[in-house]
């Protein structure tokens, strides 16, 4: 075929340009209890708000979730629908999550400008600011359209403009309160304990919906006061839209945080809110029995959703904070609700995801509890922290994988165990399959937070056990089975040679200075390593520590007050090379270890393959495919996995080649769009990189479309390169085709 010789001379320009070993995000088959979990390497889910946009233009509602485990940085994760009607079905939508603008505290999608798409609400200091959805099909992407969200006070008298208050812990209740067309906010005051109603005057002043401008026509919307748990009916006057607005100050801030969730239960045009406290492990689920104009609570529950029955569904009951959130799951056309803890800890974590079916085909609501893993229940999900390792359990020659964990929320408190997942594929096409999430019962041991490595510390054949805990000590586990048969852990030692690096403790077992004996590094809470040398035998080692600032490696951003340093030593070709796992998630790469022990590390990177998926991030590079590259297995504190493939980006150990007539590519020459389109059933999802002429990469981006338009209006006149691979679950395929910018 005519393009061959092109296309090698190509990606060997690439290989010049461009030759160091990179990871992308890759799957391997993951069983649990004899079923094929859909997106076994999403991230897992604990503490987040949900809310609906399209992402890839199908017009089908995807979901994104704001998990808050991740700290005020959060993490957005999106999930694709590939349901059909009456179907909850999503795929984990990673490549979209990078597009979202960067948010902190808590994100909510609507769509405020009536355009069809939706549009980000996030917390900024003092309040809301909106990021105006300006997607092109699939190619997602915002503009920032208020930075801070002001509302009249006064709207009777002179004009009183002030932020429209919602806290960093709180969520406002986003709906057309009014049935005008536009979006309302209801957030408690600053003061607390009342909801303030801020009506947005886009249809009053411009007759159309697509402002954000807000009068504060009601200080205590529905006539009701919340506080310690508990709501208070007629509390306030009725029906005072549009009066002067004095802040009382006898009202204390009461509120820390409360969520607000709007939605019209009784299809009668008002608005009913479904309320959580930070405080409480119910939510209040109010009535109203005003109208659009005027709300008036009548009524309150705490066992929605058994309303007005009493007693026919699941109560929505989470330990810390629940809230609530109104989106239709499973494509029939009627809302449902999922509840979730808005903690940021003390709350369920591996079962937190509460769906409610609405089984009601009428305009009045009827919620019925489902499951309390959606989505969850798809991905290997370990609660809080997860921490990943490969170790041979079975001793048949493939590496399972061993994952440990802060803790399942279990009985109002995290208990630790260590997964055990069977590798039961081949050597180089790798497949895991649940065996237990308490390995050996080693949650007997009630050591809290388990991080797990393994080395031969008894010079027998087999690997022992060492295990760092959330004191920053380790525990010791001799390997007592015969050689030859699966692992038996037993021999427990506590407080192991008194090694204690403070708090958090993250070993790993490495002869980090090649004399024959395993030494150990030890990566802790405050971001810095800790360095054992083992001055005893192979068969009695005794650790020595050398230095507890090793390398000068500190992983803690400024402004953090912890670091969560999580090492991954490893020594190819000769060359000792440092991957540190951090608090903020970033992946950090050392070098310039070899005969340095006593030295600083030459740090190479801060931002290690351009990934970050979530806080104290647990690196594991080690060759899994059995393809003489590293792969990368990475934890994080949300208690979830992702699995990334290493792969040369001058394209060595791709499978096979698209045909020319696979692929189209038009028009070329352009000047402004060029359209591909892929004709192929088989594909999953598609990476598209275009190069420059110099072999630099210019753009790129990810897809679940077989055809996608391309805008390179604001690119240079010239010969420009497009490659396009596609991942299915048994081969790489892809294609590289010549384009012009005139």
């Amino acid at each position: 075929m005519a393009r061959i010789p092109f296309l090698a001379i190509f990606l060997s320009f690439l290989h010049v340009s461009k030759a160091q070993t990179n990871v992308f995000r890759d799957t391997i088959s993951v069983y649990e209890n004899n079923k094929k979990l859909k997106m076994p390497w999403a991230g897992g889910i604990n503490f987040s708000s949900f809310t609906q946009i399209d992402l890839n233009a199908d017009g089908k509602k995807d979901i994104v979730a704001y998990d808050k485990i991740c700290g005020s940085g959060g993490k957005l994760r999106a999930y694709l629908n590939v349901g059909n009607v009456g179907e909850e079905k999503y795929l984990h939508a990673y490549s979209y999550q990078d597009q979202f603008p960067r948010v902190t505290d808590w994100a909510l999608f609507f769509d405020y400008n009536v355009d069809g798409k939706a549009d980000l609400f996030t917390y900024t200091t003092g309040g809301i600011k909106v990021y105006r959805n300006t997607s092109v099909g699939q190619n997602l992407s915002f503009v920032l359209a208020k930075s801070l969200l002001m509302s009249d006070y006064n709207p009777a008298g002179s004009p009183s403009l002030s932020n429209l208050y919602c806290n960093s812990v709180a969520l406002p209740g986003i709906a057309d309160i009014d049935g005008d067309g536009d979006l309302d906010i209801l957030s408690f005051s600053v003061f607390g304990i009342k909801i303030e109603y801020h009506k947005n005057m886009s249809q009053e002043l411009y007759g159309t919906s697509d402002s954000l401008v807000f009068d504060m026509v009601d200080e205590c919307w529905g006539d009701i006061k919340e506080n310690n748990c508990q709501v208070d009916l007629n509390q306030c006057p009725f029906m005072k839209q549009y009066q002067e607005v004095t802040q009382d100050s006898l009202y204390k801030p009461l509120h820390s945080g409360s969520c607000l969730m709007c939605f019209d239960r009784d299809g009668d045009g008002d608005q009913e809110l479904i309320m959580g406290d930070i405080s409480c492990n119910t939510v209040f689920y109010v009535d109203n029995q005003g109208n659009s104009s005027n709300a008036h609570i009548a009524d309150t529950t705490l066992l929605y959703p058994n309303y007005p029955n009493k007693a026919s569904t699941n109560v929505i009951k989470l330990n810390s904070f629940p809230c609530t959130f109104n989106l239709d799951v499973n494509n029939d056309g009627f809302k449902d609700l999922i509840a979730s803890p808005n903690a940021i800890a003390g709350s369920e974590n591996f079962q937190s995801v509460w769906y409610y079916k609405n089984a009601s085909i009428t305009p009045t609501v009827n919620f019925v509890f489902q499951k309390n893993n959606f989505l969850q229940e798809d991905m290997m999900e370990f609660g809080e922290g997860a921490y990943p390792v490969l170790f041979d359990a079975d001793s048949d020659g493939k590496k399972d994988l061993i994952v440990g964990n802060l803790g399942y929320y279990i009985g109002n408190t995290n208990k630790s165990k260590l997964a055990f997942y069977k590798n039961i594929g081949s050597s180089s096409s790798p497949s895991f399959s649940l065996i237990t999430k308490d390995y050996q019962s080693f949650s007997t041991y009630n050591i809290y937070s388990m991080a797990p490595t393994f080395g031969d510390l008894d010079h027998d054949g087999d690997e022992d056990l060492l295990i760092g805990d959330n004191n920053g000590q380790l525990h010791y586990f001799q390997n007592t089975a015969p050689l030859g048969l699966p692992a038996q852990f037993s021999n427990h030692v506590s407080f192991y040679q008194s090694i204690d690096v403070g708090n958090f403790a993250y070993p790993q077992l490495f002869d980090v200075n090649a004399n024959g004996t395993l030494d150990l590094v030890i990566g802790s809470l405050n971001g810095k390593l800790s360095y054992y040398n083992n001055i005893g035998t192979q068969a009695s080692p005794t650790f020595s520590l050398q230095s507890a600032f090793f390398g000068s490696v500190d992983v803690k951003q400024s402004g953090w007050t912890t670091g969560y340093s999580m090492p991954y030593i490893y020594t190819e070709l000769g060359v000792t090379k440092l991957i540190v796992g951090s608090e903020t998630g970033n992946l950090y790469m050392y070098d310039n270890i070899n005969n340095n022990l006593t030295g600083v590390f030459n740090k190479v990177d801060s931002t290690l393959f351009h990934i970050n998926e979530g806080p104290r991030c647990a690196p594991f590079y080690e060759d899994i495919t059995n393809d003489g590259k590293r792969d990368l297995f990475l934890g994080n504190y949300a208690g979830g996995l992702a699995f990334f493939n290493s792969v040369n980006v001058n394209g060595v150990g791709i499978d096979e080649l698209w045909e020319d007539e696979d692929v189209l590519l038009y028009p070329n020459p352009t000047s402004d769009n060029v359209t591909v389109t892929i004709n192929d059933a088989a594909i999953r999802e598609i990476t598209i990189s275009v190069f420059d002429i110099l072999g630099n990469e210019v753009y790129k981006i990810m897809t679940y479309n077989k055809s996608i338009q391309l805008d390179v209006s604001k690119f240079s006149q010239g010969v420009y390169f497009i490659k396009i691979l596609n991942q299915s679950e048994t081969q790489l395929k892809f294609i590289t085709r010549r384009f012009v910018i005139q």
